[in-house]
């Protein structure tokens, strides 16, 4: 059964129900509150949520995508340095991008274990702002050619850093 026939069936046997009305539980929380929407309305607002949940899904496969293509790309180069901490400190978990082109995140146990697990692309991409994950590979390969970290108004402008030889103010 897709999720549309589902909806359909749910949103029939909501129509035939008898309405609910508004009411708070003792912690607070709403109960189910009759419905001042038309069926039009409603139907817009579930077709809305699944193409947003669409895109969502869409949009995090294409960054790991892209991710996967760039450590495809650069594997040479980022085997040369690795393994390198892109975030995190040895109380905070941290991310590290291992020599494979892998990433890994080591965290420590509640008894001072260290928990060292790999993630893929698509849960990085998920847990982690994209952006920001490139804006710590870019940190960490300038680090490594001797050249300043740009700082973020920077790259977005695109107008480079002293010393960045490609860069034009």
């Amino acid at each position: 059964m897709g999720l549309r026939s589902a909806l359909g069936k749910a949103r029939k046997k909501r129509s035939t129900a008898a309405p609910k009305k508004v009411a708070a539980t003792k912690k607070g929380a709403p109960t189910r509150a009759q419905s001042t929407r038309s069926d039009a309305l409603t139907r817009s607002l579930v077709v809305a949520a699944e193409t947003a949940g669409s895109e969502r899904l869409l949009a995090v496969d294409q960054a790991a995508d892209r991710l996967n293509r760039f450590l495809r790309e650069h594997r040479a180069i980022l085997i040369s340095i690795s393994p390198v901490i892109l975030a995190g400190t040895k109380k905070a978990p941290q991310l590290i991008l291992e020599r494979d082109g892998s990433f890994r995140v080591r965290s420590t146990s509640g008894r001072g274990k260290s928990i060292l697990e790999r993630v893929r692309p698509a849960e990085l991409v998920e847990l982690w702002v994209i952006a920001d994950l490139y804006e710590r590979i870019e940190a960490a390969l300038r680090g490594a050619a001797g050249l300043a970290t740009r700082p973020t108004g920077a790259v977005v402008a695109g107008i480079g850093v002293a010393g960045d030889r490609g860069a034009k103010v």
